[in-house]
């Protein structure tokens, strides 16, 4: 619901640039992380409710496309935080060439990227005793989750996020960013991506200890139960919250959702 109301408040604003478009492909793709983890883990492991019943083909396509969708709007996080520091360093520029068809291509660029990057989950995910699970040699297993969710879902793009991070702040407290407006939304999209630095770095610690012990005693298994749910949290509660954050944070995204409300109810 929340990423509903990102997707349509930034219909209403009144920027029709790049950013406004990502944050529009950036709602799109937290609700389909979100539906895949949330409605189908969640509802499993807390609610007794099976939304998949897994055989060996959906077996594998569920975690292809689960990784897929999480990295995917990760990066689309990492793409939103890029166009913002074109948008800050080149404003001539990017006023000029910062059209919602530059974003749209972007945004299927990654999208593509990305699905091609977890490939390798149509191998190693298998049904092992009825259970959906790795199948694949130890050593395949270990070394794959620390490349894909080590360097590409944490190191890579919490490094992007710094960077973009410290060059805002820098350029805010500078007198080279005039814009009121660009400055608005630069602000706005610091809060939200402080918060996914904060969310998404805790999911991918969780998980990467997960995938990396190999539990053998009751107590092992119980801890690596709980670092699993846990993850899932932070990973939802990541994919869900950017409204909030605009909200709070974001003068013209207020404006624009006031204004969509008008529109429906009066």
């Amino acid at each position: 619901m929340l990423n509903f109301c990102s997707y349509h408040t930034a219909r209403h604003l009144k920027y029709k640039n790049s950013s406004v478009t990502l944050i529009r492909c950036l709602a799109v793709w937290d609700s389909i992380a979100i539906f895949q983890d949330g409605v189908v883990n969640l509802g499993g492991n807390f609610f007794n409710y099976n939304a998949v019943d897994f055989n060996r083909f959906n077996c594998k396509v569920f975690y292809y496309h689960s990784w897929g969708s999480t990295f995917t709007a990760i990066y689309h996080m990492n793409a939103l935080a890029v166009d913002r520091c074109f948008a800050i360093a080149a404003p001539v520029w990017y006023k000029q060439n910062s059209t919602p068809r530059l974003a749209y291509k972007t945004s299927i660029t990654v999208t593509l990227a990305i699905y091609t990057l977890v490939v390798g989950n149509l191998y190693i995910f298998d049904i092992v005793d009825g259970v959906c699970t790795f199948n694949a040699p130890a050593d395949v297993v270990y070394w794959y989750v620390r490349l894909l969710l080590g360097i590409f879902m944490v190191v890579i793009p919490l490094i992007i996020m710094v960077i973009a991070n410290i060059f805002f702040i820098y350029k805010l407290r500078s007198r080279s960013s005039k814009d009121n407006s660009e400055r608005r939304v630069t602000i706005m999209l610091i809060t939200s991506s402080f918060a996914f630095m904060i969310l998404m770095t805790q999911c991918d610690i969780f998980l990467i200890i997960m995938f990396t012990l190999n539990p053998v005693t009751v107590e092992e298994r119980a801890f690596a139960l709980f670092l699993e749910k846990t993850a899932e949290i932070f990973a939802i509660a990541n994919s869900s919250m950017n409204f909030i954050f605009y909200f709070v944070s974001g003068p013209m995204f207020r404006t624009a959702f006031f204004s969509l409300i008008d529109s429906i109810f009066l």
